[in-house]
C-alpha cells in the first residue's frame, strides 16, 4: 500500500505530516496571478487604524499611497518561541525558521484565501527541509529537517541550505485548483530569493526587510517588512532606491525591538509617504494535528498493516509540527479499526 510519506520510522517512533504539505506538484502555477487585484480593492475598503491591541504575533497591512506601494509589517515572538522550543532546535536553524515564519506570515498577507498557505524549502545542504504554514485565521506552525553533525555555528543562510528550491503552496481544499510557485535557491540571503521571484515571475517588484533574534533568556524574535508595487502600478527605479534608503536605516535590532510600537516603527521610516496602516491579522502558534486526524488515518489500513507499526503492542506517533506523540495500544486501534 502507497501511504504518500504521510509517516515514516525513526529510532522506533512513527513521524506523521498531515497534510503532505511539503510534497511538491509537478506544475507550477501562478501565486498571486488573479488574487492580486482584488486584495488590494479589498483592503482599500478597510477601516484605517493607527493603533493595536498588541505589538506582537501580528501581520498589520499598510499602504504608501504616495508611491503606490503596499506593504505588510509582520513581528512574532509567541509564535517564533513556541514553535521553535517544540523540537529545540540549534541556534542557526532556529534563526532561518523563525525567519521563515515571519516571510510566511507577510507572504500569506498579501493574498485572499481560505484554507493554508506554505512555504517550504527542499535543498542539499545541512538544512534539507523546513516548511511553515499558515491558515487564513492565522494559526501557525513549522518545523526543520537537518542533519546536526554539519551544523556550522557561524554558518550563513546558503551554506545551510546548499541548492535546492522554495516553493509556495495556496491550498484551499478539494473545490479549488492549488496555487504554486517555485523558485530556485542559489541566493544569499530568504529576502534576495523571495525578491527574485516576485521580479520574474510575477512581474511585482518587491523589497523585504527580514531579521530574527535569540534573546538570552531564550525567546525568538523575527519580523518582516515587506514592500510590493500596486498590481495596476509601476513604480520607477528613483522611488525604489529611496525605499531601499529608508530600509537600509534600519537596524535588526531596532526591527526587532517591540517595545517601538508598529505604528510609530512604520511612520519613522515612511513618513513622507502618507503610511495609512488597517486591522491586523493576530496570529498564533497552532498545530493542526489531533488524534480523530490519526485515527481517521489509521482506519484506511488492513489489520497486518497495523500489526506492521506495532512495537510491544503500542503505536507511537509523533507530529513533525509540534512534536506532540500520539500511543495507541493494540485494543484501542481493534476498538475504532
Amino acid at each position: 500500500m502507497n501511504n504518500n510519506n504521510i509517516f515514516y520510522k525513526e529510532k522506533n517512533k512513527y513521524f506523521i505530516t498531515l497534510d503532505n504539505f511539503y510534497i511538491i506538484d509537478v506544475y507550477v502555477r501562478k501565486l498571486l496571478a488573479d488574487n492580486a487585484v482584488q486584495e488590494y480593492i479589498t483592503i482599500a475598503g478597510y477601516k484605517s487604524k493607527m493603533s493595536f491591541s498588541r505589538s506582537t504575533d501580528v501581520s498589520i497591512p499598510f499602504l504608501l499611497p504616495l508611491f503606490s506601494l503596499r506593504g505588510r509589517l509582520v513581528r512574532l515572538q509567541d509564535v517564533t518561541t513556541t514553535i521553535i522550543r517544540q523540537h529545540n532546535y540549534p541556534p542557526p536553524i532556529g534563526a532561518i525558521l523563525a525567519e521563515l515564519l515571519a516571510a510566511g506570515a507577510a507572504l500569506a498577507g498579501l493574498l485572499k484565501f481560505e484554507g493554508v498557505f506554505t512555504l517550504q524549502t527542499k535543498t542539499k545542504g545541512p538544512l534539507n527541509l523546513s516548511v511553515i504554514d499558515i491558515t487564513h485565521e492565522g494559526h501557525m506552525r513549522g518545523y526543520a529537517q537537518f542533519n546536526s553533525r554539519h551544523i556550522d555555528p557561524n554558518a550563513s543562510f546558503k551554506d545551510l541550505l546548499g541548492s535546492g528550491y522554495l516553493a509556495f503552496t495556496v491550498d484551499q481544499g478539494l473545490k479549488v485548483d492549488r496555487y504554486q510557485g517555485i523558485v530556485a535557491l542559489n541566493h544569499d540571503t530568504l529576502p534576495h530569493a523571495l525578491e527574485h521571484y516576485f521580479d520574474q515571475s510575477e512581474q511585482l517588484e518587491t523589497r523585504i526587510f527580514i531579521a530574527s533574534h535569540k534573546t538570552p533568556d531564550g525567546i525568538w524574535k523575527s519580523g518582516a517588512l515587506l514592500l510590493q508595487q500596486m498590481p495596476t502600478k509601476r513604480v520607477d527605479e528613483e522611488t525604489w532606491n529611496y525605499m531601499e534608503a529608508l530600509l537600509n536605516t534600519l537596524s535588526s535590532d531596532e526591527f526587532l525591538d517591540f517595545s517601538i510600537l508598529s505604528e510609530g516603527l512604520l511612520k519613522r521610516l515612511f513618513h513622507e509617504g502618507n503610511v495609512t496602516t488597517f486591522d491586523p491579522i493576530y496570529l498564533k502558534a497552532q498545530c493542526r494535528c489531533s488524534e480523530d486526524r490519526i485515527k481517521t488515518f489509521l482506519s484506511t489500513l488492513n489489520q497486518e498493516e497495523i500489526e506492521g507499526l506495532l512495537d510491544n503492542g503500542q503505536l507511537k506517533m509523533t507530529c513533525e509540527f509540534c512534536n506532540h506523540t500520539y500511543v495507541f495500544d493494540r485494543k484501542n486501534l481493534i476498538t475504532f479499526h
